[in-house]
């Protein structure tokens, strides 16, 4: 996990955000302006997940099938230019130990650890935006206590521009 850490450390303070706090579970999470909410991890030392969750799957029918249609649609346009992909997590079938028992939808991206940081960040970068983009697609609402700004109004400096 030290070059899932070197890379890590040097993001947050390249993005000037307060230094990280490795989980038990090997983890780290990270909670910005506006609602975006991920999550880092490595499971083999080689490669790193980027993890948000973006809702929970109504259990009503109609809404549920609704719902997902919509993500359907919205995926097959942006696959051509972004990474990130949308994925259904299932009770028990989450890439992290101790998620809830419930289906959500949850943006996810891949990436090499052996990767220049500067590549690590932009894909940090890039999966940001993706996630603003799912939250308005989405109509996502911000975390509590993050107001009700736009996801693409970023006051703080992230990696000294806007995403």
């Amino acid at each position: 996990m030290a070059l899932l850490d070197d890379r890590v450390r040097s993001l947050a303070e390249t993005a000037r955000w307060k230094d990280p706090r490795q989980e038990r579970d090997g983890t780290y999470h990270f909670r910005l302006e506006d609602g975006l909410d991920i999550t880092l991890f490595s499971p083999d030392d080689r490669q790193c997940i980027l993890r948000a969750e973006l809702a929970f799957l109504p259990e009503a029918a109609p809404e549920r099938e609704e719902l997902l249609r919509k993500v359907v649609r919205h995926q097959a346009g942006a696959c051509r230019t972004r990474a990130s992909i949308v994925a259904l997590e299932r009770p028990g079938e989450s890439l992290l130990p101790d998620a809830a028992g419930v289906e959500r939808l949850v943006l996810q991206s891949l990436l090499e650890l052996e990767a220049p940081q500067a590549r690590f960040d932009a894909a940090v970068r890039d999966f940001l935006n993706d996630l603003a983009w799912w939250q308005k697609v989405l109509e996502v609402a911000p975390s509590p206590g993050n107001g009700a700004a736009s996801p693409f109004s970023f006051q703080g400096n992230f990696f000294g521009g806007v995403y």
